[in-house]
């Protein structure tokens, strides 16, 4: 395949750019900055109107605050006037993505990759790349496959399952299968598979690497655990969903391995896991990512941001500026250890686009649960509903798990925000659907129910 062959040459000279100089990476980003906004006010309706009175000739980043946010809603219902190539409508993107799901043809006129984001914030996005754009992206994704978490080389041959995502149009499936080695065994397996399932072609690939969201972790290492997955990856990767602590521990323990956790966007960017320093490198080259708290102010290194502003600088098909993206991180302060300028981030909460309300007064963003659940030992995979006084808990658990204290936990995280006399109950279950994706939502607000 000409494209993936196109990303394969250029892995180790793109890689270069990891380690440029802070200045080198600031000289670039003014550069692409500049070009972004020119083509945008010129091909792109949706943003000559948002940007009229901009002259990108002079524009600097220090002056991207002044420009209007645009987010996911926005840019849905305005689609059309968004991207650059008037042929791309939204109608038509909608009929291209069924189709590769249906074994279609993944390029739409032989020169645009076309995926869609999971709809976990409850609403899906579309977004277009043309050739250079997906090679590019491809590019940035293979920045994290170059090395094992440890540092050394990944092994030739190295057999391959993916878990990641649930049809060949979400971001993580469509970049996993483009960028897997033509000679290397890959198998990419939904999600809706049913788990004896995923064990059974688990034992029989016996795969040195495996893609996962962390909540199809915490499944494998049940299932190994209780002595039905006999696999001994060297490579874990997970992306796509919170990846806690409580799962790196079992990974490591079970396995013997550190998990490669990337933050990966269908807006364009994968931020990945550097072995010196701990966290993720940011692809400062290629984004600007602006760190904001819930009201849109910036934040300094070293303070939790609750959302972050997305500028994409290389995607002119369909240009993202200060695009909200509601994922809570923090940016490390001072350089890291591996010597790249390249930001880090780390403290990934989730998502602060969802939260639980009760009446006016009471506010609850849902991590606050999620801490306080992934402390339970035994609690393979939960869901939790907000009712009227309280939430119900659809818990996945090992034999002999107890919910009381489970209950209690959460009535005092419940307490704590200010909601007196919560209801707490716990429902177990067999298993919990997942979304199209194959993502499980985790959290369901009263609205969304």
């Amino acid at each position: 395949m000409q494209h993936r062959s196109e990303v394969a040459a250029g892995i180790l000279a793109h890689a270069r750019r990891l380690r440029w100089s802070a200045a080198q990476i600031e000289t670039e980003r003014q550069r692409a900055l500049r070009a972004l906004l020119a083509f945008a006010v010129g091909h792109s309706p949706f943003h000559a109107d948002r940007l009229a009175g901009t002259d990108p000739v002079d524009f600097t980043e220090a002056q991207l605050p002044s420009l209007p946010v645009m987010t996911k809603k926005q840019m849905m219902a305005g689609f059309d006037g968004v991207v650059a190539d008037r042929r791309l409508t939204i109608d038509l993107i909608t009929r291209h993505l069924a189709s590769v799901d249906e074994g279609g043809d993944d390029y739409l006129f032989d020169r645009y990759r076309v995926i869609a984001s999971s709809g976990s914030s409850g609403i899906q996005g579309c977004y277009a790349y043309d050739w250079h754009e997906w090679t590019m992206l491809g590019l940035m994704a293979s920045r994290s496959r170059l090395t094992m978490a440890d540092g050394s080389q990944r092994p030739p041959g190295s057999a391959t399952v993916n878990l990641l995502g649930s049809g060949a149009t979400t971001l993580s499936s469509a970049m996993s299968s483009f960028l897997a080695p033509p000679d290397d065994p890959f198998i990419h397996l939904p999600m809706s598979t049913a788990v004896p399932e995923l064990v059974d072609v688990l034992n029989a690939v016996r795969p040195m690497v495996v893609q996962a969201y962390p909540t199809a972790l915490d499944l494998l290492i049940q299932e190994a655990t209780c002595d039905r997955l006999h696999i001994a990856p060297r490579y874990v990767e997970s992306g796509g969903e919170l990846l806690t602590e409580r799962t790196r521990a079992d990974v490591r323990e079970v396995w013997g391995t550190e998990i490669d956790d990337c933050w990966g966007l269908s807006e364009g960017i994968y931020a990945f896991s550097c072995p010196a320093g701990g966290g993720m490198h940011l692809p400062d080259d290629l984004v600007i990512v602006e760190p904001v708290d819930i009201d849109g102010n910036p934040v300094p290194p070293g303070t939790p941001a609750a959302k972050v502003y997305i500028t994409n600088l290389y995607n002119h098909t369909q240009p993202l500026i200060r695009f909200e993206v509601a994922d809570a991180l923090t940016i490390f302060e001072g350089p890291c250890a591996c010597g790249s300028a390249h930001r880090r981030i780390d403290a990934l909460t989730g998502r602060n686009d969802l939260v639980f309300e009760y009446g006016s007064e009471i506010r609850m963003y849902p991590m606050v649960l999620g801490l306080a659940l992934d402390a339970e030992r035994g609690l393979v995979e939960y869901q939790v509903q907000q009712t009227q006084r309280g939430v119900l808990i659809r818990a996945v658990v090992e034999p002999d798990f107890g919910t009381r204290r489970l209950s209690d936990r959460v009535e005092s995280a419940l307490r704590d925000v200010g909601l007196a006399d919560p209801e707490v109950s716990v429902e177990l279950v067999d298993h919990i659907d997942r979304l199209p994706s194959g993502k499980l939502r985790q959290f369901v607000a009263t609205a969304e129910a």
